[in-house]
């Protein structure tokens, strides 16, 4: 079952004058809800969701410098190397060896 916070799109739910709640079979369809499926309702406050969602514009801003093509290259090789190393046999993940 999915969380509020694992599910990126919002679901506008109508609640009716009788207490019944219609979502737009649209919705449902483009997340893949096939009809007859059973859903949850969690009722997440404004404040609260407003919480969750944080901009990201400039997250990265001020952390420094940006590397030179060449010191990012020989990093991601420099990775690369270390994540073969760890993989290959008898390496530090390979679980044949314990």
């Amino acid at each position: 079952m999915s969380s509020a916070e694992q599910q990126p799109e919002v679901l506008d739910l109508v609640i009716g004058a009788d207490g019944s709640g219609v979502i737009d079979a649209t919705q449902l369809a483009r997340l893949g809800v096939e009809p007859g499926t059973h859903l949850s309702v969690v009722p997440v406050g404004r404040t609260r969701a407003a919480e969750r969602r944080r901009p990201v514009r400039g997250a990265l801003a001020g952390s420094g410098p940006a590397p030179s093509p060449d010191d990012f290259e020989a990093a991601s090789s420099a990775a690369a190397r270390d994540s073969a190393d760890r993989y290959r046999d008898g390496g530090a993940w390979d679980t044949a060896t314990r």
